[in-house]
């Protein structure tokens, strides 16, 4: 079951709530950031008596002396920083949700096919997936279910034919108590020596 993945939208509602998390951890940051900024200049010199809009002297290369606000010189590189950062986690949330969408898209329709009894696949995940385990796990669960039912289709089938002759040899008149025996005797012998039902 491999299938290379070109589209970066696959389980768009998914990967919609995955990338809203991460803006809201980036904006939730910045909220912080700025407010413990600015509660640590309010309480430390406004609540002293200095003025914020005129708290900081900026020197210029030329020797002059200009005094700025600090939103002019605090606030607003924190916020273009954080901007920035935000424009950087958009397309990384959504390449980092594709290696995690991917894999549970590829689980969902291995799935799907068990439901309708194809067991003939290998789930096959991209080498940065996420979820590998997982998917190792399910091959397991295919490859032990695979062996199981072909187990039972055989043990099925023998079965099958020792009642059959059972029958046959029932139906004949005289009946053939020796070979009716015999064939009881090897139906017994096969459900010894199969043990489990299952190869556990």
């Amino acid at each position: 079951m491999k299938r290379r993945r070109k589209r970066l939208i696959i389980e768009g509602n998914f990967q919609a709530r995955f990338i809203l998390r991460f803006i809201l951890v980036i904006v939730g940051a910045t909220l912080l950031s700025t407010g413990a900024i600015l509660g640590l200049f309010y309480f430390k010199y406004h609540v002293g008596g200095t003025d914020l809009s005129s708290l900081i002297i900026v020197i210029t290369p030329e020797g002059e002396t200009t005094v700025a606000g600090l939103f002019q010189v605090i606030l607003i590189p924190l916020i273009a920083a954080n901007l920035i950062v935000l424009c950087a986690v958009i397309p990384f949330s959504l390449v980092y949700s594709h290696k995690v969408a991917g894999p549970i898209y590829r689980l969902e329709q291995s799935m799907e096919l068990l439901l309708n009894g194809d067991m003939d696949f290998i789930i096959t995940l991209r080498k940065n997936d996420e979820f590998k385990y997982l998917a190792d796990k399910t091959n397991a669960l295919i490859d032990y279910m695979r062996r199981n039912i072909s187990e039972v289709r055989s043990s099925h089938r023998i079965i099958r034919d020792m009642v059959a002759r059972v029958d046959r040899l029932m139906k004949n008149e005289p009946v053939n108590l020796k070979l009716v025996k015999k064939e009881i005797l090897d139906m017994e012998r096969f459900f010894k020596e199969r043990g489990k039902p299952f190869s556990y």
